[in-house]
């Protein structure tokens, strides 16, 4: 029977360079981003979905079952388990492993643990701030848009740790810049985690160019064809100026500056302290309130859609 292991980490974390060198094993199958959880599983305002239903009548629907049939619960996850089993092996083709990387499944990390008690988990962590500006450079070309991934950086960040801490026992963590700068010893602790014993030895060896499917990392499958460190620090120089040094000392505060120096991670000083950058923050302060402004006002996906939908259909369609 093919096992399921979860790569738990945000987007733009190294997720699918570690999911390139498992499926260089031989042991481990895997398909981009296979997503179908965040369907099945998950409730409350984090995780609101696009529809043309009310998913608030859902939620009121799923508490009245509950209350009729206190099993509900153990016998939906069951449902969900014998299901996405069944799709795993499908995709796994007799491989021992199928590794589902889905970065949005830091919103539901407690639910799937829950569904899937036997499954491995492997957390990958990377400093949040290198995560926000991994974002602004692959999604918005240099633009800074930490805020439009807030839901990631905030409360996903915020529910892997409680998940790592609830489960510790029973999970592996592992932070990208211990993998890049030492991938032979973390590869070493990881394989004798799932019971892949030489799965260091895949860096000997060019990495895979692809993981399948459509969704991934776009550019770091490009750029690089063996494991390197050369992209672990890069980060800080996209901390350029005010705005971005305001975020990020903001960001890096409080109770969630305690939380990040149990992963290790603090806000160097090089990042908090620079250049002015006058200009560009001005245009990075502008370009943000625009961008947040449009798409709480008007989604730029929504005209878009509605406009095919009419032209296929004849007829017009909702969102609620």
């Amino acid at each position: 029977m093919t096992r399921p292991v979860f790569l738990l980490s945000l987007p733009r974390a190294g997720s699918t360079l570690l999911q390139r060198l498992l499926l260089m094993t031989g042991r481990c199958a895997t398909l981009g981003e296979p997503s179908l959880l965040l369907r099945f599983l998950g409730e409350g305002p984090a995780m609101c979905r696009k529809a043309t239903y009310w998913e608030s009548l859902i939620e009121t629907s799923t508490a009245d079952i509950r209350k009729k049939w206190p099993g509900f619960d153990a016998e939906y996850r069951k449902g969900v388990h014998d299901l996405m089993q069944r799709v795993y092996e499908g995709l796994a083709d007799g491989k021992e492993f199928f590794v589902d990387k889905t970065p949005r499944y830091s919103l539901i990390p407690d639910e799937i643990y829950a569904t899937f008690p036997d499954a491995k988990f492997v957390v990958l962590w990377r400093h949040p701030v290198a995560v926000a500006s991994s974002i602004s450079s692959t999604f918005r070309k240099g633009s800074w848009c930490p805020d439009e991934f807030g839901i990631d950086l905030y409360e996903g960040q915020q529910r892997l740790q409680q998940f790592c801490k609830r489960h510790k026992e029973n999970i592996y963590q592992i932070r990208y810049e211990d993998l890049v700068t030492e991938p032979e010893q973390e590869l070493a602790k990881l394989g004798a985690f799932l019971g892949i014993d030489d799965l260091a030895d895949v860096l000997g060896r060019e990495l895979v160019t692809s993981t399948g499917g459509t969704l991934g990392d776009p550019t770091g499958v490009k750029r690089y064809t063996k494991i390197s460190p050369s992209g672990r620090d890069g980060w800080k120089k996209e901390i350029s100026n005010w705005y971005r040094r305001a975020w990020a000392r903001e960001y890096v505060s409080g109770a969630r500056a305690v939380a990040l120096k149990e992963l290790g991670y603090d806000l160097p000083d090089d990042v908090a302290k620079g250049p002015l950058g006058l200009g560009q923050g001005l245009i990075d302060w502008i370009a943000a309130r625009h961008r947040i402004s449009r798409r709480l006002r008007r989604p730029t996906w929504l005209p878009r859609f509605a406009r095919k939908f009419r032209k296929e259909n004849g007829y017009e369609v909702s969102f609620r």
